[in-house]
């Protein structure tokens, strides 16, 4: 009898356990573009633009004209990097056209990401189960398997006088790309990038991206 008490005492601090552990489960969601196509975007804003020389007009007040970046998606990062990069050349940038010494127009041809896949071994297989409408899958089973996503931007910009819109300068088409690809040898997965993925600055944290869905 007292056996049968203390097992049933231990069966439902077990039950217990479980259930306290089910209930403590975290939400997990995911955005809508994934971490890597926003790393590889801002790596190309950043390496773009980032190789626009403005130090001639060091000190200059300069007002900046965004229309013709109208249709890309990461506008606001083009916007607040551009800023952030003038500004670190020393020039002044200016709310109002009439006060601005110069007008600048940025240009953004190309801002997208595009992806290749190379696999040998056997890919999904949907097989039929037979007399019913329902299949089963064979998961894929890579022998070699390289996954590259990339992302790929072009910029170029005018330099403008403020007083009479006359052309001062152009900076051409400068091309920028960014790169991450997940490898798969003999079933064995790691990865490789061109992208600064840790906070180097105010904080201990660190970027992973092993997990295959990213």
């Amino acid at each position: 009898m007292k056996n049968l008490v203390l097992g049933s005492l231990c069966g439902g601090i077990l039950m217990s356990v479980l259930f306290l552990c089910g209930c403590s489960t975290p939400r997990i969601t995911d955005t809508g573009r994934t971490a890597v196509e926003q790393f590889l975007i801002s790596t190309v804003i950043e390496n773009g633009i980032g190789h626009a020389d403005f130090t001639p007009y060091a000190g200059k007040k300069i007002f900046i004209e965004y229309d013709y970046l109208a249709t890309q998606v990461d506008k606001s990062y083009v916007q607040g990097f551009f800023e952030m990069h003038l500004a670190k050349q020393g020039l002044i940038v200016s709310k109002d056209v009439k006060d601005a010494d110069f007008i600048v127009q940025i240009l953004c041809g190309v801002l997208a990401t595009d992806n290749n896949v190379i696999l040998i071994g056997t890919p999904t297989l949907p097989v039929p189960l037979p007399d019913t409408s329902l299949n089963i899958a064979i998961p894929e089973i890579p022998l070699f398997k390289k996954l590259t996503r990339s992302g790929y931007g072009r910029f170029a910009f005018n330099i403008l006088k403020a007083s009479d819109r006359s052309p001062e300068k152009v900076i051409p088409c400068i091309e920028a790309s960014s790169r991450y690809t997940n490898w798969t040898i003999l079933l064995i997965p790691f990865k490789s990038h061109d992208m600064p993925l840790e906070i180097r600055e105010g904080s201990e944290s660190h970027f992973s991206m092993d997990d295959g869905n990213l």
